[in-house]
């Protein structure tokens, strides 16, 4: 059964999903600068195919909420070609969805991410969703994926996520329409053992205009459609394996 998109159905559609117990899928991303090879609204678009990918294999009735294009993004301001939302408020806007979500007769919102500026947020928002019947679950996608098997097909980046470095645009290779393709390959950023997305458990912001001002973190040179692949497919499967389980 595919995903229902919510804002093209009308009320009573989405009443009859609610009553059914459709768990409801909601991509979260953001718009902001991808250095000057991918698009600048990669993180929403790489969720929102996940979710997507997740509740057509589902085989049940599947809730898709309109995807969230902005994020908490305040670190890469000083790049341009981002827009932002400040944590505390990206921390109402998830609450709130999710209270509507409770109100709406919806027992289960997974919030699918895409961005790790909306991890520290997201987490914040559980905490105010527990008083309500809709159990709110969050995940950013690429924690679904088997970290031995990206590392594998990631021999520059071995395996982290990074920000428009080898992962990110070997998922925009695969979905296609999310890298210039006149701009590849890319040139490397700032290493990812170096920075954030490092194994050092030590969390910090990114400094761009220090560290990369190309806006690259991590070296997009090695991607391939087939790391990007793997990705995507054990993200849709594992997600859709959670929604029925």
């Amino acid at each position: 059964m595919p995903g229902h998109r919510v804002d093209r159905l009308a009320a009573p559609e989405v009443r009859s999903l609610a009553a059914a117990g459709a768990p409801a899928l909601w991509a979260i991303g953001s718009t902001e600068q991808h250095g000057d090879h991918l698009v600048t609204g990669f993180d929403r678009f790489s969720a929102e195919a996940v979710c997507v990918g997740a509740a057509e294999r589902a085989g049940i009735d599947v809730a898709l909420l309109p995807p969230l294009p902005y994020g908490a993004s305040d670190h890469w301001l000083p790049l341009g070609a981002t827009w932002s939302l400040r944590a505390t408020t990206l921390v109402d806007v998830l609450a709130d969805v999710a209270r509507s979500a409770d109100h709406a007769g919806f027992r289960r919102l997974v919030i699918v991410n895409g961005h790790a500026g909306n991890i520290g947020p997201g987490l914040t928002a559980l905490a105010e969703t527990g008083a309500g019947a809709c159990r709110v679950e969050f995940v950013s996608y690429w924690t679904l994926v088997d970290g031995a098997e990206a590392r594998a097909l990631s021999p520059r980046d071995g395996g982290g996520v990074g920000h428009a470095g080898e992962i990110e645009t070997s998922i925009a290779l695969h979905l296609g329409g999310l890298a210039v393709d006149a701009r590849l390959p890319a040139p490397a950023g700032k290493a990812l053992d170096e920075g954030p997305g490092s194994p050092d458990p030590v969390a910090r912001l990114p400094r761009p205009l220090d560290e990369s001002p190309g806006g690259v973190y991590g070296d997009p040179g090695g991607a391939t459609a087939e790391l990007g692949a793997l990705m995507m497919e054990q993200a849709i499967a594992r997600l859709a394996a959670r929604l029925t389980g």
